[in-house]
Formats: structure tokens, sequence, C-alpha cells
């Protein structure tokens, strides 16, 4: 038992001292701290753009998360439908083997296989579709016995003591998704395991991030993970538009953390994804740099130096003369559908800063007569506004509170 205990504290304290951290603070329901600054102000839909919007995706690529691909093209090696009826019979499970070409101007590189599992409805082949990147390898996310796995490959669950404490501080949805219910309710789910082209760590993701990018022309930052990630999201759409067996218009880019970064920048950048849930994005993500509590750019680019550009590590405290900030990134993927994920004790994700970001990004949603934030405090849930701003209570991940929220969210924009 000594041991277990041991055990337990040391996988919290990892956990803890990486994208999240316990405080006894509590966010502040309303909104507090300055304005989103610079605004994001157009006086036109056609000068939004045609002038702000491009203006503003090259600014990001410079100052935040390093250059996406020129150009790229996808090849499908393989697919397979695995399971006509899986999950007590709702879901079709298909399995797609995916490679990609980049092309940085003249410069050309081939990223390795990867896979892509996708739980469809049965007999709907207009459903929505859900794109989710997670913590967890494809076979946690979708957990059925059909999945392609590596030999001796780990993963996030199979009810060791590593996988029942990640669920007791993450959440019983951290690994795997409601899967069934999400069906049921009638959305698709499609999964890749984002490490899988762009790895995760220090050492081996800068070094295939840079390679990635070595034809990128002198000037320009090499991209982040964050940014690979993202790109990641419009591939998925890019193999699900090639199938004929799937008629969707519909792709939701889903994440949560890091992942909730890269679903965010995706949106952002291709007009394709009708909608985002970004669950507890923070810094990098829905949460602004400017005067922001919980992590801090310094933070986030000492411990994660390859999820961004070096250039976003330069302001680390001089925020205030970044040229961009995080209402903007909001502001690109208007008007379409985002929710923003919060939970009140998750002060490192700065709740606050997101729900400003969200206010900044108001204007926009107004151009294109939408309902954007339709809120005046971070606790009025209203799933029926182009810009949602959800919090419970708790901390960071994904618990059993969280995907009815989102699901009603779902339903109130793409039902």
């Amino acid at each position: 038992m000594r041991l277990v205990q041991v055990f337990t504290c040391a996988f919290i304290s990892l956990a803890l001292s990486g994208c999240v951290k316990m405080t006894l603070a509590w966010a502040d329901l309303r909104p507090d701290g300055p304005e989103a600054a610079p605004p994001a102000l157009a006086t036109t839909i056609e000068n939004w753009e045609k002038n702000h919007a491009p203006a503003l995706r090259d600014a990001f690529q410079a100052h935040v998360y390093g250059y996406l691909p020129d150009a790229y093209e996808l090849e499908i090696l393989s697919r397979e439908v695995l399971d006509e009826e899986a999950f007590d019979g709702v879901a079709r499970l298909t399995e797609y083997k995916l490679q990609a070409q980049l092309r940085f101007g003249d410069e050309v590189h081939q990223t390795k296989p990867f896979y892509m599992d996708v739980a469809s409805p049965v007999g709907d082949e207009t459903a929505p579709i859900i794109l989710m990147q997670t913590f967890c390898p494809r076979w946690d996310t979708i957990p059925h016995p059909a999945v392609s796995r590596p030999e001796n490959a780990g993963g996030c669950s199979g009810g060791g003591i590593g996988a029942s404490v990640m669920t007791y501080v993450f959440g019983r949805y951290i690994a795997t998704p409601p899967i069934k219910m999400i069906v049921e309710r009638g959305y698709g789910v499609a999964t890749i395991f984002p490490s899988e082209f762009a790895p995760d760590s220090r050492e081996r993701g800068l070094a295939a991030l840079t390679a990635m990018s070595r034809g990128i022309a002198p000037g320009k930052s090499r991209w982040g993970a964050v940014a690979a990630w993202a790109w990641g999201f419009s591939l998925m759409v890019d193999a699900l538009e090639s199938d004929e067996a799937i008629k969707s218009s519909d792709y939701i880019t889903f994440g949560h953390s890091r992942y909730g970064k890269s679903a965010l920048l995706a949106a952002a950048f291709d007009e394709r994804i009708g909608g985002v849930i970004a669950h507890q994005s923070g810094t990098g993500g829905a949460s602004l740099n400017r005067r922001k509590k919980g992590e801090s750019v310094a933070a986030i680019t000492k411990s994660y130096p390859h999820w961004f550009a070096e250039s976003y590590a330069a302001y680390a405290g001089r925020e205030e003369e970044m040229p961009v900030d995080q209402h903007q990134l909001l502001a690109l993927i208007a008007p379409r559908p985002v929710l923003l994920g919060n939970a009140r004790r998750d002060v490192w994700s700065d709740p606050n800063g997101a729900f400003r970001a969200a206010i900044g990004a108001d204007p926009v949603y107004e151009l294109y007569g939408s309902v954007g934030l339709d809120q005046t405090r971070l606790d009025e849930w209203k799933p029926q506004a182009a810009l949602s701003f959800w919090i419970r209570p708790g901390t960071h991940g994904v618990v059993k509170e969280d995907w009815p929220a989102f699901l009603e969210f779902l339903d109130a924009h793409f039902d």
C-alpha cells in the first residue's frame, strides 16, 4: 500500500508539473482584467476577409505558431471497414492509413504513415463528424479490438494503476470519450494520435518539426507542434472528403488542453472546419497573453519549447509588445461556432483570460450578424450562442459533466 501511495503521489506531481498546476485559487466568475488588445476591428466583412484576416494569420505564424505548409499532398494508403455494427450496433468503424507530403517552396518532406479511425452513425452518411486529437493513442480514444496498434504498444487505459490514477486526476473521459453516447446522439467521431506524425517531445519533436519545415524561407519561423497538429486536423478533413461513403458537410475540431490549442488554430486557417470545441486550451489557445493569470509565456515555452515558434518565447515578460493576441485567433473563426470549455479551479489555464478573449472577438461575430458571446459572466451558459463559454467546478480534465454540455452545444448548432 505504501508503494501505491508513493507511485500515486509521484504520478500526480509529474502530471501537475506540466500542462496543469493545482492551486487553491478559484477563477472569478466576472470578467476580471483589461480589455483584449489590440482590438479586432473591421468596418465591413469584405475589409475583414481581404485585409485584416490575412494579416492576422501571417502575424500568428510569425509570432506564435510558426509557418504552416505552403502546399501539401495527402495519400490514402489504405481504407478498411473494421466493423459494420460497432458499439452495440450503433457505429460503423473505419480505419485509414495515411501519409502526407509537405511542400515548403522547393523542399518536400514526407511524414511517416499514420492512422485515422472513424466511428460514424450506422445509416447516416451525412452526420456531423467530431475530429478528435487526444493525449492517448487511437485505440484508447476509440476502444475497439479491431483498431490497429503497434506490437507491444502501451496506452492510457487497460485497468492498471497508471490508468486509474490518470482517470482520477484528469477525469473519466480523459482517455476515452463516451463514443456510444456521442454516436447515438447523431455525431461521428474521427481520431488520430498526433504524436504518430509530430512527436510531443522536446528532442524528437523539435528534430521532426525542424526537418518537416527545413524549406521555409529565411527569416520565417519553423512551425511548432501546435501548428503541425492543427495541420493534422486538415489532413483528417482531406481524408474524409475523399471517402464516398461519408457525405458530411460539418466537421468540428475537438481538443483538450494542448489539443484545444490546435483545434482553434486549425479552424482559424481551414474554413472547411465548421465549429470548434476547445476545452481548457489555456496559453497559446483561447487565453489572452497580456495580463494573464496562470501559465505564462515564459513557463509554457520553457516546459514545451517544441509547441511553438521560437519567436513566441522571445515575448516572455514582454507580452504587451506582441502585435497579436488570442482574441484575434477566435475572431478568425467567425462566424463559425466555438465552445470554450473551462473549470473554476483550473486557474493555470486562465478561464478569465479566455472569457476576455471571447469578449474581444465578439465584434467580428457581430460584423457577420451572428450572436457571438451572449454572456456577461463566466457561468451564464448559453450553448446557442456562436461563442459559448462553459465553466464547471473542478480542475483540469474531461469529466462526466463536460460531454453533456459539449453535445448540447453541438445540438444547438448542427442538429
